[in-house]
């Protein structure tokens, strides 16, 4: 039986959690290295973490690049969690977040796998793919 919090990220060890669990997803799963996913801007962004059973599952982090656009980002759920909606929870609660904050469109750059994902979450394509970190991205943007 699931127990699944996702909450904002409040605590030195709440952060720690969330960077566990985007350690494991893009610099091991995934290939990415530590100082690209490490960039040093996660101390002024907001972050969420999703917790099952105490246990931390899912992450993801808000940029505020202005007073009307965040940017959603390092979005990952541990592989045995995935394909049961704590993506989708994490992503609607970093929505619910951000439009707190007064911002009135989410953007994000969807790895090109997970593009159908974002769509159902109302989220559109705009332009052409591209790399980031040997990954194949498109950018893609939601109005609040």
């Amino acid at each position: 039986m699931h127990n699944l919090i996702v909450k904002e990220v409040n605590t030195a060890q709440e952060l720690k959690d969330a960077q566990e669990v985007r350690r494991q997803v893009f610099i091991e799963e995934q290939g990415i290295k530590p100082e690209e996913e490490f960039d040093g801007l996660d101390w002024n962004s907001d972050h969420l973490i999703a917790y099952d059973n105490n246990v931390p599952v899912g992450t993801a982090r808000i940029r505020y690049r202005n007073d009307v656009q965040a940017k959603l980002e390092r979005i990952a759920v541990l592989k045995p969690y995935r394909g049961q909606g704590i993506g989708k929870g994490i992503v609607e609660a970093s929505l619910k977040l951000a439009k707190t904050k007064g911002t009135s469109e989410v953007a994000l750059n969807a790895q090109q796998l997970a593009v159908g994902f974002y769509e159902r979450l109302g989220f559109q394509q705009e332009g052409e793919p591209f790399e980031e970190a040997g990954i194949p991205h498109i950018a893609m943007t939601k109005k609040l």
